[in-house]
């Protein structure tokens, strides 16, 4: 009987939600969007827009006469985005049945209930989620700060700006709706793990149990559609789309320097570490800052003195498995990075950089590492001064 109730009691809040959205949509010229794979999507026929201003021209001319019902209905009718908010850009805001100034979308929604008898049902959380979109510095209209980049005003506003209301009985993780933390336990804590159908060995999440099906058993692989060759996960087939195909839409430059990147994430991510220098993650244990929580969670091997990878010849204990891999490069004797100038090799990466810093000096600049004219420039990565120092920073002791 409870569980009849409660489906029930979410079935009817999800109509409320629709019709909530669908006020918003027909009474202001605010632009509802997707976003997806680092592009903004009109809400309504989903094609793919880079600038914010022909978005919003696309839809008012194009979708002007649109079925609200059918479309809000269509976004929000699968488990993922039954529980998402819907995305406005909210530029420029106003009400279409009258010249009333707004200035926000608290204001626009009180301002159709008071003014026009709009039945919106102001109990219904995580409906609508605000935007100001800018090509170049898209903000957040609801604190005023500005990013970067989208996807982290997208970070913000979700983690800032919507109800997480429910929460994993596991690992506390708090989710916007049922079906996020029900998707959440069965990806995360299912009872038993996930087993491989061709090796029977478990893991304990499908993320695992996915990545070691495409490592050790070459399946499921993505395929390049220019030529045969496959790939383990999307980054490596957009880095081959960009560097053999030439696929310009995949050529990512960073602002600052003339590093390219097959995809926004990545190169906002060299951004922050490289140029930007943000540390704004806290370990809550020493106080030390980093630049993400994943970071943390590395750090963090050092708090706890969890060792749990162990050398097979030698019997020494690591914190992290890529510890341990550089650590077995003393056993096996194997140098793969050589140095492009003089021909010396190395076991480890930093130690290369750091050899050609200080033997090989004339071919840094304030920009990078350079390689001399008569060497073929292929066949070394430009390296900035910043980002050597972030690669010395990230190399922790293996003892």
């Amino acid at each position: 009987m409870e569980d009849r109730y409660k489906k029930t009691e979410t079935v009817r809040k999800l109509i409320l939600k629709r019709r909530n959205v669908e006020y918003v949509l027909e009474y202001s010229n605010v632009t509802p969007f997707m976003w997806y794979k680092g592009k903004y999507r009109c809400f309504y026929c989903a094609e793919p827009m880079k600038d914010p201003v022909a978005l919003r021209e696309h839809t008012a001319m194009m979708h002007q006469y649109a079925n609200l019902e059918l479309v809000v209905f269509d976004r929000t009718k699968n488990n993922r985005n039954r529980d998402a908010a819907v995305k406005i850009d909210v530029t420029d805001i106003s009400c279409k049945l009258c010249p009333q100034a707004v200035n926000s979308l608290e204001q626009l929604i009180n301002h159709l209930i008071i003014a026009h008898d709009a039945e919106y049902d102001v109990s219904v959380p995580n409906c609508l989620l605000p935007f100001k979109l800018n090509k170049d510095h898209p903000s957040c209209p609801i604190c005023n700060i500005k990013f970067v980049f989208f996807e982290y005003l997208l970070r913000h506003a979700n983690k800032h700006h919507l109800a997480h209301d429910y929460i994993c009985d596991v690992c506390g993780t708090s989710f916007q709706g049922e079906n996020h933390l029900k998707m959440h336990n069965r990806y995360y804590h299912r009872e038993g793990g996930y087993t491989c159908e061709h090796c029977g060995v478990n893991l304990a999440t499908l993320s695992k149990k996915t990545l070691h099906e495409k490592n050790v058993h070459m399946i499921n692989l993505s395929t390049c559609p220019h030529c045969p060759e496959t790939f383990k996960s999307p980054y490596f087939k957009k880095l081959h789309l960009a560097n053999v195909h030439g696929v310009e839409e995949l050529k990512i430059k960073c602002p600052y320097c003339p590093k390219i990147f097959p995809q926004e994430s990545i190169m906002s991510r060299h951004m922050r570490r490289v140029h930007l220098r943000e540390k704004n993650v806290e370990c809550q244990v020493c106080g030390d800052k980093f630049f993400g929580p994943y970071d943390v969670k590395l750090h963090m091997l050092k708090h706890n003195g969890d060792k749990k990878f162990i050398c097979s010849v030698c019997g020494k204990k690591f914190s992290k498995k890529s510890n341990l891999n550089s650590h077995f490069l003393t056993h096996t004797g194997q140098k793969k990075y050589i140095c492009s100038v003089c021909g010396k090799e190395f076991a480890h990466r930093p130690n290369l950089r750091i050899h050609f810093r200080t033997r090989h000096p004339q071919y840094v600049t304030a920009q990078g590492m350079r390689v001399p004219v008569d060497i073929d420039e292929g066949e070394l990565v430009e390296i900035s001064r910043l980002e050597l120092e972030t690669e010395l920073e990230s190399v922790e002791e293996t003892v």
